[in-house]
């Protein structure tokens, strides 16, 4: 009996390291992806103003980011949970706030990029509308996807901020990579007016050095 209790801890508590590495492979594949493809962007060009505003390939290409946010944000909720739980000991008031931040982070990128997949993926044609409908439509639904999708990373930015400064000690490579993500991450929105290629690159950046924290976050939580 013991000896299956040993076995069934052993097999979820490897499983949270695989949930990590599930985890940075959907960052460093969101990543990736606007490397990629370089979407263009600008202050004035998220949201579309003609009906010709979407694409084929923008439509794939936000099919794909939202898979890799998706993986990212599935397996990351239940380690950033353990997380909180095993070391809570460390500093109450500053975890269980930065667990709430990166648990609502995950939810809201799982709600916002779940209709997306669905889209991409449903096997029937959908009905033509007139043009200014469908622009409408467009028009609001990114406006949707944008204020989710910069709550979303905003949290998991903000948590990632409180987890770098309870662990700068023992975990200083990890605190200043994430610093220097936040960094990057703000970086990127003044580039937007007069660089959108260095602002894309510079967010691209800054994901790729978010990627080995849900690992780290994983280990230390098994440990």
């Amino acid at each position: 009996m013991d000896k299956t209790k040993d076995t069934s801890t052993t097999v979820f508590r490897n499983g949270f390291l695989v949930l990590g590495v599930l985890a940075a492979i959907g960052l460093l594949g969101y990543g990736l992806s606007y490397i990629v493809v370089m979407p263009k962007v600008s202050p004035n060009g998220f949201v579309p103003s003609t009906p010709g505003g979407s694409n084929g390939a923008s439509s794939h290409f936000g099919t794909i980011l939202a898979v890799f946010i998706l993986l990212y944000a599935f397996a990351f909720l239940p380690v950033t949970t353990l997380f909180t739980v095993k070391k809570y000991s460390v500093n109450p008031y500053a975890l269980v706030f930065a667990g709430c931040l990166a648990g609502l982070s995950s939810l809201i990128e799982i709600f916002n990029n779940l209709p997306l997949v669905a889209t991409g993926i449903y096997p029937g044609r959908l009905e033509s509308i007139s043009a200014e409908v469908l622009l409408y439509l467009h028009q609001v639904e990114t406006i949707r996807f944008l204020a989710f999708d910069v709550a979303g990373f905003t949290l998991i930015y903000a948590a990632s901020l409180v987890y770098a400064i309870v662990f700068f000690r023992p975990q200083r490579l990890l605190s200043l990579t994430i610093i220097a993500s936040i960094v990057l991450f703000l970086a990127n929105v003044p580039c937007l007016w007069f660089a959108p290629n260095a602002a894309v690159i510079l967010m691209a950046i800054s994901i790729f050095a978010l990627v080995p924290v849900p690992i780290f976050l994983a280990r230390m939580a098994i440990e």
